[in-house]
């Protein structure tokens, strides 16, 4: 039993067995008490901003997390309303311009069905007038057939756009409630974060707590540089599409902006949710010209993110750009769209562990030392 080999294994059993209950312990408690969580979070990233109002301005502590909050939920209903405002104009021109649009589409298709199809359908004809009268009617029969599965297909595709709009209509009175929730735990935490804190560190064991006080400390400037270069990259993008669209005149140039600016967060999907179904619509429609302009703008967008993210992020991460663009790769053969979603974040907690020598204390534990 004193054999060195079996204790180092079994300080790496209890290694492992610590870090899987931590990783089920935090998925738990995300499941079911995601609004605390996030809260202290935002917590801790106010609280410089609550300390600058405190010890310049001399606020109340109380009086000054109020203000923030305040700020904050003025800033954030402003920056909506924008949107929405702006949405609503785009929405609206949409709406008047639709009916037309899908008028010229409908006439453009049904001119382009009739061209292809009307040789293949005079054939088609000319081999049912040969068939017999039996053939005939178990032709007609397996048609009818296809129409009646189409208009199920569609009923049910119906059905489910409504029973959609009905899960999210009954979700408000719950997401109102939690933003609630959220807003006033952010407020009793960051009213109470200094006793919060010293709380914390009486639990913590003193050899600990100075690896514990430089891990979020490295957290929190890594996800600063995360959001640093993803406001660049989609600064790039937008002003990309922007001066794009202006140079090839598309109308609503600004509303389409500022929507694809929202969109291009979405890891994998981007811009293209809006410039793929837009460029067929043109090309079908027979607006060439704005097909092969739209089509331009989306490939250097495309070309410039591709080639910058990596970098930019690298840059930011502290990470080398091969082991970053490895690493989402790899998560992407792993676990499909979300592997990309998860990967940077995977590597930004290794990169952290390995900055504040937790790997390296931990690997001096197993082995004894």
């Amino acid at each position: 039993m004193n054999n060195p080999v079996f204790h180092q294994f079994f300080r790496f059993l209890f290694v492992i067995t610590l870090m899987l209950s931590s990783i089920f312990l935090i998925i738990g408690a995300w499941i079911y008490l995601y609004p605390f969580l996030l809260a202290f979070l935002i917590s801790g990233a106010l609280q410089p901003f609550i300390q600058l109002l405190e010890k310049r301005l001399h606020f109340p502590r109380t009086l000054a997390v109020l203000s923030l909050l305040f700020l904050l939920t003025l800033l954030t209903v402003s920056l909506l309303t924008l949107v929405i405002a702006e949405l609503i104009k785009g929405i609206q021109r949409l709406a008047i311009a639709a009916p037309v649009n899908f008028g010229n589409l409908v006439n453009h298709s049904i001119d382009q069905f009739t061209i292809w199809f009307t040789p293949i359908l005079y054939k088609i004809e000319q081999v049912i007038l040969k068939l017999s009268t039996e053939q005939q009617s178990s032709i007609f029969d397996y048609i009818e057939v296809i129409k009646v599965k189409a208009a199920a297909t569609g009923v049910q595709m119906l059905e489910t756009l409504f029973q959609s709009l009905i899960r999210g209509l009954t979700s408000l009175p719950s997401s109102i409630t939690t933003m609630l929730i959220l807003m006033l735990a952010i407020f009793f935490i960051c009213k109470d974060w200094e006793l919060i804190i010293r709380s914390l560190t009486r639990i913590i064991p003193a050899h600990y707590l100075e690896k514990t006080r430089r891990f979020p400390m490295e957290l929190k400037s890594t996800f600063k540089g995360i959001i640093r270069a993803q406001c660049i990259l989609v600064g790039i993008s937008t002003a990309i599409i922007g001066i794009g669209l202006f140079i090839i005149q598309a109308p609503n140039a600004l509303t389409i902006t500022m929507a694809a600016s929202i969109v291009d967060i979405i890891p994998y999907i981007g811009t293209g949710s809006i410039f793929i179904p837009w460029i067929f619509y043109q090309f079908f429609t027979g607006q060439f010209q704005m097909t092969i302009g739209l089509s331009i703008i989306y490939m250097v967008v495309l070309i410039v993110r591709q080639t910058l993210e990596p970098k930019i992020l690298a840059n930011h991460f502290g990470v080398p750009p091969i082991l970053l663009l490895a690493g989402m790769f790899l998560g992407f053969q792993i676990f499909g769209v979300y592997g990309i979603i998860l990967s940077p974040l995977v590597i930004v907690f290794v990169k952290v562990l390995h900055t504040t020598g937790i790997f390296n204390y931990t690997w001096h534990f197993i082995k004894g030392n």
